[in-house]
Formats: structure tokens, sequence, C-alpha cells
């Protein structure tokens, strides 16, 4: 249900492979991500992070 609901908020977001370390700690262990009242925080978060220049480098 969590992944559904973000996804909705924020479309398909793609990471690159250097970059998982930092969604995974963001998505599973931020209060943002793992609580349902927060989960709009956790989308904005996880589009910044898409878009910082740490995870779109190749």
């Amino acid at each position: 249900k969590k992944e559904k609901f973000i996804q909705h908020l924020t479309g398909p977001l793609y990471f690159s492979p250097k970059c998982r370390k930092h969604v995974y700690r963001l998505y599973h262990s931020t209060r943002d991500c793992t609580t349902p009242t927060y989960f709009k925080r956790c989308a904005r978060l996880l589009r910044r992070l898409a878009g910082s220049p740490q995870c779109t480098d190749g």
C-alpha cells in the first residue's frame, strides 16, 4: 500500500546504481517514509533525491 501511494505522488523515479544506498536509507529508516501521515514528505524527498547530482550521474 505504501509503495503504491508514494509512487502515485511521485510518478516513475529512476536512480543510478550508486544512489541506491541513499534511497534505501531514506525509504526504510526515516519517519517521513515509515509513517503514513508523512508519506507526502517522503515523496517530495524521493523526488529531490532523484534530481540530485549524486543520483543523476551515471
